[in-house]
C-alpha cells in the first residue's frame, strides 16, 4: 500500500457521515435477538454481508457513515442513473458531494431495510488498490428505531429485542445524540465526554482507524482532564474513566471515537427515540 493511497482512504472513513438520507420507518424492533456478522476487512476495519435480490452485497459497517450507500458500479447494475446533490462534510471540514437512486431495500441477516432515497457514492475510488472491492457502506442510519450493541471483540452487531434491550442498556449502554446537519438529512451518532468545563460529544466512528481524535482547539483551551501530551483521563457516559492515548487533529468536531475504543468491549446505543 502506496502512503498517499493509505492515507487517502484513511481520510475517506472518518466522516462519510458528510450526508445520511432517510429511509422509511423502521417499525417494531425484532421479535428475537439479531446477530449480524462483522468481518474483518483492514486493521480493525469490518464489513458485512447483505443481501440484494438474493445476490450477496459487501457492505463496509461505518458508524461515522452517515449514510449508508452504494457505489456507482451497483447503482447501473440496477439500471439507476443516480440524480441530484446532496453535500456535506468529512471531519476535517472538507466539502463531500453524493448523488443519489430512488430507493433500494437491502436484507441483513435476513433483515430488511429500505432506504428512500438511497446515496451513491463511489468508495472504491478511495480505496488502496489491493483491498477488495465493496458494494457500498451500511451506517447507523439503518439502524434507526432500534437498540444496537457494537460488539467489536465479538465480531458482531446485535439489534435487540424489547425483551432483551433495557438490560443490554443497562450493562454497556452509553447516551447518544444525532446531528441531522443543516439539511436534516444527516444520522451521526455522538457520545458525552466528561469534559473540564462540561460535556463535550465526539463521534462514534468505526470507519476511524488512527485512534482517538481529538479537536486541537480542545487541547488548546485544556478542555480535557489530560495525564500527559499525549493521554487524556477519557470518561464516556457513566463509564469510569480510562487513561487513553489521543491524537490532535483540526476537526470540526469535539473528537472522535474510532475502533481503538470499540475494541475495549461492547458498547450498546439506544436509536429508538429518532425517526426519520
Amino acid at each position: 500500500m502506496n502512503s498517499r493511497s493509505h492515507v487517502a482512504f484513511l481520510l475517506l472513513l472518518p466522516l462519510l457521515a458528510a450526508c445520511g438520507i432517510p429511509q422509511e420507518p423502521p417499525g417494531e424492533q425484532p421479535g428475537a435477538d439479531l446477530a449480524i456478522a462483522l468481518t474483518p476487512y483492514f486493521r480493525d476495519l469490518r464489513t458485512v454481508t447483505a443481501t440484494l435480490g438474493g445476490d450477496p452485497l459487501t457492505l463496509l459497517f461505518d458508524t461515522g457513515g452517515g449514510a449508508t450507500l452504494i457505489t456507482p458500479a451497483l447503482a447501473r447494475r440496477l439500471g439507476c442513473l443516480p440524480s441530484g446533490r446532496d453535500v456535506g462534510f468529512r471531519m476535517d471540514g472538507e466539502r463531500v458531494a453524493f448523488q443519489r437512486c430512488d430507493s433500494l431495500t437491502l436484507s441483513v441477516s435476513g433483515w430488511p431495510r429500505r432506504f428512500r432515497p438511497i446515496a451513491v457514492f463511489d468508495v472504491n475510488a478511495l480505496l488502496p488498490a489491493e483491498l477488495p472491492r465493496l458494494d457500498g457502506v451500511l451506517a447507523l442510519d439503518a439502524f434507526r428505531g432500534q437498540v444496537l450493541t457494537l460488539d467489536w471483540p465479538g465480531q458482531r452487531l446485535v439489534v435487540h429485542s424489547a425483551g432483551t434491550s433495557e438490560s443490554a442498556l443497562r450493562g454497556a449502554g452509553v447516551p447518544v445524540r444525532v446531528a441531522t446537519g443543516e439539511s436534516g438529512r444527516f444520522f451521526s451518532v455522538f457520545a458525552p465526554v466528561a469534559g473540564r468545563l462540561g460535556l463535550l460529544w465526539f463521534l462514534i466512528d468505526s470507519g476511524n482507524i488512527r485512534g482517538t481524535l481529538v479537536d486541537r482547539e480542545v487541547q488548546r483551551d485544556s478542555l480535557l482532564f489530560t495525564g500527559s501530551d499525549s493521554t487524556v483521563a477519557l470518561q464516556v457516559g457513566p463509564r469510569a474513566a480510562v487513561p487513553t492515548a489521543v491524537q490532535y487533529a483540526t476537526l470540526i468536531l469535539d473528537g472522535v471515537l474510532g475502533t481503538a475504543f470499540l475494541q475495549r468491549g461492547p458498547l450498546t446505543i439506544d436509536l429508538r427515540r429518532f425517526q426519520p
